[in-house]
């Protein structure tokens, strides 16, 4: 039996489907996928060098029992090469610097509660060695790590503590004298491993609460490394995330790989709005496929506004068919605001813009956000400037004022229109008390002295005379609560 051979053009011809349609996000989703396809919670492995190489790493969490539930890529600690490398994405980098940003928008001040002493002096010192070691700016690196890794820790370094990292700092003026302080570091969380903690005693307050860490391979005292964690996991977690916590990354992945597959679909089916069909005779085309290929592309080169298409009127017709487009805007819009739903933040903070026909803005969502950064100023960075606070005071004046503390200023600013028509009832209302004799001036003026918006912030009282320039009525008898100006020109109230 003789084989026949068969002419090119009578081979059967296979479509070949490539990787066109798939875009780059879809393809670092299958990646993302596969990456945690395989993973379980275990215990935490440090790169080399962060510990020494005689150090046995590893704890006694028992993982069997966390791994025999359901595991899915947002509830495993991704390791910090990954979050590092997802952190370029617009996306997760604008909600961690933007939710940063946020907490240190309206700044803070340094305040003190002691009404006897003056501490105006003090304060300002206190405020230019914060600008001098720019702690504001350690704090923003300290918070935009804290949300990308889940932890930050803020290094102090003292003069002269190349030896003494390994011991306690006690925030007491005979350790700390004036001038010891040399300034503030950054530390990520990649760098560091737990050396001891207390997983014995859950009634401890140290608890699963590092003491010691080693950096690059040398032992640091926790009271030296101030930790910021954001979003805290349950304790038995804490070994598998290095102690640290939830980033915002980790918590955004889902939300923001569904954004990308919508944000690079629509473009798609905007391309593809407009189809044309050719109805004609395929039996006879396929005969010959280069003559079919020709045929397609006359038709795609004389398919603009300028071109002149021939078809045969008898056998062919040529139909446009559009795709609908009603929805997409709406569907964009609601997935770009599901992408706020971990960090809190609103759809115009997030993204600087407000999509059209939609209230991304309103009252009730800054409230929501302005809530969760007053909890994070709060609960979070709070202690870590009240911490800072006590060193520098150390360090500008060898001693601790027990009065003085940190506040951040308001996230709700009222307009300059609204500040005085606030004052001004204030005003009818101090006078309506005085005049009843509820309150003394003096006493009034203390408020208003305490008042950041009122003007007069600072101010001492004084009472103004009521006589003119020169010598007063010597006829005249000052009566009881009446106003007398004495021999240095300051006013007392003779009551």
């Amino acid at each position: 039996m003789s084989k026949r051979k068969t002419s090119a053009a009578q081979k059967q011809r296979k479509l070949a489907v490539g990787q066109s349609w798939a875009s780059d996000s879809e393809m670092q989703k299958r990646k993302i996928d596969q990456h945690f396809s395989n993973m379980k919670h275990g215990a935490y492995k440090p790169p080399a060098g962060v510990v020494p190489d005689n150090v046995v790493v590893g704890d006694s969490v028992d993982y069997g029992m966390l791994n025999s539930v359901f595991v899915s890529s947002d509830s495993v600690f991704m390791g910090y090469p990954l979050l590092a490398t997802l952190a370029q994405k617009s996306e997760n980098r604008v909600a961690c610097e933007q939710s940063v940003n946020e907490v240190f928008r309206k700044g803070f001040k340094v305040k003190s509660n002691d009404t006897e002493n003056d501490r105006s002096k003090i304060i300002g010192q206190i405020e230019d060695a914060f600008e001098k070691y720019a702690v504001e700016k350690h704090l923003k690196l300290l918070g935009f790590n804290a949300e990308a890794f889940g932890n930050s820790f803020l290094f102090v370094k003292m003069k002269g503590d190349e030896n003494e990292r390994d011991k306690e700092l006690l925030l007491d003026p005979t350790k700390i004298k004036k001038g010891d302080l040399e300034g503030f570091r950054v530390v990520e969380p990649m760098w560091t491993y737990p050396q001891a903690y207390n997983a014995i005693d859950p009634i401890s307050p140290d608890f699963f609460v590092p003491q010691q860490w080693y950096v690059m391979g040398r032992i640091v005292s926790a009271s030296r490394m101030k930790s910021l964690v954001l979003y805290s996991v349950p304790d038995m977690l804490k070994p598998s995330y290095n102690f640290g916590g939830l980033s915002l990354i980790q918590m955004m992945l889902p939300y923001v790989t569904n954004w990308e597959s919508v944000r690079d679909d629509i473009p798609r089916i905007i391309t593809s709005f407009r189809t044309y069909i050719w109805s004609t005779d395929m039996e006879t085309y396929l005969q010959d496929r280069n003559e079919f290929d020709k045929r397609l592309d006359t038709l795609v080169y004389g398919k603009d506004n300028h071109g002149v298409l021939a078809i045969d009127k008898t056998q062919e017709t040529l139909e446009q068919m559009n795709t609908s487009l009603t929805g997409l805007h709406e569907l964009q819009a609601e997935m770009l605001r599901l992408i706020c739903v971990p960090s809190r933040l609103s759809v115009t903070s997030l993204t600087g813009s407000q999509p059209s026909g939609m209230n991304a803005s309103g009252e009730g969502e800054r409230e929501s956000q302005h809530e969760n950064i007053s909890n994070k100023q709060k609960n979070s960075y709070k202690p870590v400037l009240d911490w800072v606070l006590k060193i520098l005071c150390l360090n500008e004046f060898g001693e601790f004022y027990e009065d003085l503390y940190i506040d951040f200023n308001p996230l709700d600013e009222l307009s300059d229109l609204e500040i005085a028509d606030i004052n001004n009832k204030k005003a009818d209302t101090y006078v309506k008390l005085i005049d009843a004799e509820v309150v003394t001036p003096e006493q009034v003026c203390n408020v208003i002295a305490a008042d950041d918006d009122s003007e007069f912030n600072g101010i001492k009282y004084e009472v103004v005379s009521i006589y003119p320039e020169g010598d007063p009525d010597e006829d005249k008898d000052p009566s009881q609560g009446s106003l007398q100006r004495d021999d240095s020109k300051s006013i007392r109230d003779v009551a």
